[in-house]
């Protein structure tokens, strides 16, 4: 397209209108689509999360009673078992000093972390340690040594009465928390998800844009361009002269309709001027020809006037030479 076209077609209505509303649709799809996005991946992890604090559960519940047999084969056994499960990354388990007492990750068994790790922080962070947390502060998304996204889930060990007071255990009632259970769970499918999510969103959006486009389209030409050319061609015709037959636009609405009204009443008016006019021109064409008619009758009389007057001086002329002949 020539730089005369593109300038042409920048200078359309039916292109400005079709263009902004489309612009609009954009916006507020896009608003839309990331609304919606954030909110499923907010529903996503929130289930996930209610799912890391029953398994967190679900494990000190599964080896409280090895745990208080001093069993500790069979506690990590337990534990072993399911992190083979689908979706859990590691579990481990903290003493309160921060070293790793057991983990599913051979290597990491009786490293020290500081009481500033993802898996320490929620109980030491701030002034003090804490021992009562809630779901929200238990949580933590981290990147894992392979570089993957993982939530992890911290459960307080409590030092329960039948603990204290066990034969086995050298821990005072006064000390309220033995350690903590890190539960990590991958967040691969949650990105898995949020991109598959993102994907039928932008399709739906594409689509939606597509349809929409396509409506806009047939709508502009059909109640905007249409009637806008009938009526330019219908001024051309008044421009012309062309004054009997009305304008007539199809596909009407109230604008076009009292923008017609008024055409039409200025065309009769300028018909009727037009006739009025034409009808003084003739009638002063009339006059004109009768006072011509009325001159050139005038003009005859006058020169057969002129004539009986120049044989009236010639008889007086030949009678005086009869009556005086020259001797």
């Amino acid at each position: 397209m020539s730089a005369k076209g593109v300038t042409s077609l920048w200078r359309r209505l039916s292109f400005k209108l079709i263009l902004s509303l489309t612009i609009i649709v954009v916006l507020v799809s896009s608003g839309y689509a990331f609304y919606h996005i954030q909110t499923q991946r907010k529903q996503i992890l929130d289930t996930m999360i209610l799912g890391a604090d029953q398994l967190s559960k679900g494990i000190t519940s599964a080896t409280w009673h090895s745990m208080l047999a001093d069993n500790r084969a069979a506690a990590y056994g337990i534990m072993q078992k399911i992190a083979e499960q689908q979706g859990i990354d590691r579990i481990r388990i903290f003493n309160r000093e921060g070293r790793v007492m057991y983990s599913t990750n051979a290597s990491e068994i009786d490293r020290t972390e500081s009481l500033t790790f993802a898996a320490c922080a929620p109980c030491h962070s701030g002034s003090g340690a804490r021992s009562e947390l809630n779901i929200q502060t238990r949580v933590r998304i981290v990147d894992d040594p392979l570089g993957h996204r993982a939530l992890t889930m911290v459960t307080p060990i409590y030092n329960e009465s039948a603990c204290s007071q066990a034969a086995c255990h050298a821990h005072p009632a006064s000390q309220k928390v033995l350690g903590v259970l890190d539960v990590s769970l991958k967040l691969d499918p949650v990105i898995q998800e949020e991109a598959n999510v993102r994907k039928q969103i932008a399709l739906s959006i594409a689509v939606q844009i597509c349809v929409i486009a396509l409506f806009l389209v047939v709508f502009v030409r059909q109640f905007v361009v249409l009637p806008i050319r009938e009526l330019i061609a219908g001024t051309k015709a008044v421009s012309a002269m062309n004054l009997d037959r009305p304008i007539e636009i199809r596909h009407r609405s109230l604008e076009v309709d009292s923008l017609v009204d008024s055409f039409n009443v200025m065309r009769e008016r300028l018909r009727t001027a037009n006739e009025e006019v034409g009808r003084f021109t003739q009638e002063l064409e009339d006059k004109v020809t009768r006072r011509t008619e009325q001159l050139k009758l005038a003009q005859q009389k006058l020169m057969q006037t002129d004539r009986l007057a120049s044989l009236g001086q010639l008889a007086a002329s030949v009678a005086h030479e009869i009556n005086n002949p020259v001797a």
